[in-house]
């Protein structure tokens, strides 16, 4: 699964310990030691999961006297890794990372507004593999792929190579993030591209700045959806040779207004009479589940019941649903086709298996959907199969009194009508030939609409 970086640098501290705060952390620990194996001795009969984790909330508040000493922290997160070690999806947030956490989750960032996507070799070169729409690196033509090989450093006039700057102990990208460190929000950052063999000079400001996360396509024109006022944002790139009744829907992610977002692209897609949709989840790792819902509400008829089941959830001791209680759907949309890779993942696979189990038109009233119309682009890095990532699994997330964060596996998911969990398999398409390369999956998507 391709990993990406934000552009940034960690806050260096340079305190001199307290003593007694030190003493007085010793002597935590060790009651927080003992705590923990009765704890440890009592999980095997303790039937009620919601109470461990409440335990674990409270071992971590407890803690939270010695926060100013910045050392609780760091105790919390060694004591959830080492109890929580088979969950690699469990964490401690600190309260500043989960402030920026939440921030993210809403969709405001702040810098340039790109991602560096990891290589095979598992290391950054500074390659970006994500530009944030309606970002200031988005706004100024920067595009995934691009290479940042340089930049000019405060004071400077040249441009120094970010790769004669790397050591023994400094990467690639710990000299990009340290040069990103040294501007201010509202500053001009000068930087250098490689686009295929050209370096292309641009600047970019350093600003915060609102996500959108879906971007629309037809064959005339493309456009996206400000999140700071809901305004179609024109962006001239049209999808030549697709089909004159069909749009194309790139969605990014399940945060912030994305739901909001993709129904505005609906309402832009029938006002050009468009009936046929391709929706794009490549590289779409997931998000929230809320947002989810409310995507699937314009895509499945509930036929007038109100309340309709999109995922299974199986706790450790309880099952239950979730549902989609509001009817989005207009049946100017009657068919679509779906396109996805290794790093389609979570929410994204949700939406797939619902749009599977209610995709008989005839049956449930709404979109025209099966695996025979699902398009994979590459194969899995592990399983060397054309699917999707394969995360059937749920993290809730339990805010503590200190501002901080645990996050917690907490259930499978399963497909709310063939009751099939995905985790560490993921899905296949029905049809063989729906396996392409990137460059070909657009055709392809638009062939099986037709």
């Amino acid at each position: 699964m391709k990993k990406e970086k934000s552009a940034g640098a960690p806050e260096k501290t340079n305190r001199k310990p307290n003593r007694n705060a030190v003493y007085a952390l010793i002597f935590a620990a060790v009651i927080i030691f003992t705590f923990l194996l009765g704890f440890i001795v009592r999980g095997a009969a303790e039937k009620d999961y919601s109470r461990k984790v409440s335990e674990i909330i409270k071992l971590i508040d407890d803690t939270s006297v010695y926060y100013d000493e910045k050392t609780a922290d760091e105790i919390a997160s060694r004591l959830v890794k080492s109890l929580l070690d088979n969950d690699k999806y469990a964490a401690y947030y600190s309260p500043e990372e989960y402030k920026k956490i939440l921030a993210e989750d809403s969709g405001n960032y702040s810098g340039i507004g790109v991602g560096f996507a990891k290589g095979e070799d598992d290391t950054y070169d500074g390659t970006i593999g994500k530009v944030f729409l309606n970002s200031p690196a988005h706004k100024k033509g920067v595009k995934k792929g691009d290479k940042l090989i340089a930049g000019k450093f405060k004071g400077q006039s040249e441009y120094s190579y970010f790769q004669t700057l790397i050591s023994e102990t400094k990467t690639v990208l710990q000299v990009i993030s340290e040069f990103f460190t040294e501007f201010d929000s509202g500053e001009e950052i000068n930087i250098k591209v490689l686009r295929g063999d050209e370096e292309i000079a641009i600047s970019v400001e350093k600003a915060e700045y609102t996500v959108s996360y879906v971007e629309y396509k037809d064959d005339v024109t493309s456009c996206y959806f400000s999140a700071d006022n809901g305004k179609i944002v024109y962006t001239g790139e049209a999808l030549n040779g697709l089909s004159p009744d069909t749009a194309y829907i790139k969605l990014h992610e399940f945060e912030g207004g994305a739901a909001t977002q993709f129904g505005k692209a609906l309402e832009f897609m029938k006002s050009r009479n468009k009936s046929r949709l391709i929706i794009d989840l490549r590289d779409n790792g997931g998000g929230h589940i809320n947002i989810l819902t409310d995507i699937l509400s314009y895509l499945i008829n509930d036929n007038g019941s109100n309340n309709i089941k999109i995922m299974g959830i199986k706790e450790k001791n309880s099952e239950s649903s979730f549902m989609v209680s509001a009817n989005r759907y207009n049946s100017f949309l009657t068919d679509v086709s779906v396109i996805a890779n290794g790093s389609t993942a979570s929410a994204s696979e949700a939406l797939i298996a619902a749009l599977n189990d209610y995709g008989d038109s005839a049956k449930f009233g709404g979109v025209n959907f099966n695996l025979g119309r699902l398009v994979l682009t590459e194969k899995h890095a592990k399983r060397q199969t054309y699917c999707t990532y394969g995360k059937g699994i749920m993290q809730t997330t339990y805010s503590l009194k200190s501002g901080g964060a645990l996050i917690l596996t907490t259930a499978y998911v399963y497909s709310p009508i063939s009751n099939k969990c995905i985790q560490d398999i993921g899905i296949e398409t029905a049809v063989a030939e729906n396996c392409v390369s990137d460059e070909y999956a657009i055709s392809r998507a638009d062939l099986v609409l037709h």
